[in-house]
């Protein structure tokens, strides 16, 4: 069974090993979720070409990936009770580079339909339910920081393999794009070998129950708390979800090139990274669920920009949904292992994990599907921003409700 609480404070060996396993993660979450995220969507003209489909039903590809993704972290969650997270990363590496060589071969939606099902499942081997546990058994402070550095390699995935793919895409067909990604995995598995470690690293006496306050308990008992967080996370997840996997063929569609919508793509992963680490260290010092309101403000900024923009201002809205986005992806997971921390966090997680995933695969979905019946991809985003207007109220309220909680549970 994975370790969770440790009884000895972290030496400066272990501060470095620690450290060093935040960027053992960062460097698979790079990969696997660059390549999975951004850079088989910088595909989809090529595929649509060539299967001679719509884009609803390509866009239902995403929506099974999401919701694999989602079961499959809750598989995990239950799964780090026998067997060490890192082995899970390092498996979800080798099975990532199998599942893209065989995707280069798909000559159906069908088949592309389950190989997304076993994208979600390499997805989930490197993903939040992982990254929680990990932090919190290797870090007793700065967990939030350590976090949000951790998820920053979705956004530098997803600003790096978007420009690569298209320019690959100059040369080559896509099916040998796919086979040269396949390889991607395998060169980073030595180093995730050496950096993402199973071992005796923190003393999270918080865990073992030292730290009573943070208890699921007093907040379980407030269902309007939980209701909130809920509505909160489905209208991000939502929205976001399907902003950033329609993005690329909604830039072309208001008037960019290929190049341009790539690079839009990359302005906002680039702003997400950075926005993900300032985000961690904002929290550090604000709070968490104050910054994480703040995040949600910034991405309905940028949905509303995004919905009525002209190619002029595209890049603004891109950069105040980049920003917004990572705030909320990052902090939304910290609001939710603090809502559950106890010993059964990645059994928590990863249930939530399955109601992020329902709620993205739900949005990519919808506006595919609302572009086929309008021939526009707007009234759907219009939908998106309305969504994210009630998420920015319910986790204003959600903040409310657990500072009253944390008063009555101190006095």
């Amino acid at each position: 069974m994975t370790a969770i609480a440790r009884s000895a404070a972290p030496s400066g060996a272990s501060r470095w090993r620690s450290w060093g396993l935040i960027v053992g993660l960062l460097m698979v979450m790079t990969v696997s979720h660059g390549i999975i995220s951004a850079g088989l969507p910088a595909l989809d003209s090529a595929i649509l070409e060539d299967l001679g489909i719509s884009r609803g039903a390509l866009k239902l590809r995403e929506t099974i990936f999401l919701l694999s993704s989602g079961c499959s972290g809750l598989l995990i969650g239950f799964l780090t009770l026998r067997v060490q997270p890192a082995r899970i990363v390092h498996l979800g590496l080798i099975l990532l580079a199998a599942t893209l060589f065989t995707y280069s071969y798909a000559t159906s939606i069908e088949q592309i339909y389950l190989l997304y099902v076993l994208l979600g499942l390499c997805f989930a081997c490197s993903h939040v339910v992982i990254v929680v546990l990990m932090v919190r058994e290797w870090f007793a402070t700065k967990r939030t920081l350590a976090i949000s550095i951790a998820l920053s390699g979705t956004s530098i995935g997803a600003a790096i393999f978007p420009n690569v793919t298209v320019a690959a895409l100059e040369g080559l067909d896509w099916r040998e794009v796919v086979r040269w990604a396949a390889i991607v995995p395998l060169v980073v598995l030595p180093a995730a070998l050496v950096l993402v470690r199973g071992g005796q690293a923190a003393a999270l006496a918080d865990e073992a129950g030292s730290r009573p306050a943070q208890a699921t308990a007093p907040h379980l008992r407030r269902p309007l708390a939980l209701a909130l967080l809920m509505m909160a996370t489905f209208g991000t997840f939502f929205a976001s979800t399907a902003f950033l996997l329609n993005l690329f063929l909604y830039l072309q569609d208001i008037g960019m090139n290929a190049r341009s919508a790539a690079m839009g793509l990359s302005v906002v992963f680039i702003t997400g990274l950075v926005g993900k680490v300032l985000v961690g260290m904002a929290a550090e010092k604000w709070g968490t669920n104050r910054v994480w309101n703040s995040q949600q403000l910034i991405l309905l900024a940028g949905a509303l920009v995004l919905s009525i923009t002209t190619p002029a201002f595209a890049f603004l809205g891109l950069l105040l949904l980049g920003a917004g986005w990572a705030g909320c992806y990052v902090l939304t997971q910290v609001v939710i292992a603090d809502y559950f921390a106890g010993p059964r966090l990645g059994q928590y997680t990863g249930a939530f994990i399955v109601f992020e995933a329902i709620a993205s695969g739900m949005g990519v979905w919808a506006a595919g599907a609302t572009f086929d019946v309008f021939g526009s991809y707007r009234p759907g985003f219009y939908v998106c921003t309305a969504l994210i207007a009630v998420a920015v109220v319910c986790g204003y309220c959600f903040r409310r409700v657990m500072a009253s909680t944390e008063r009555e549970t101190s006095a």
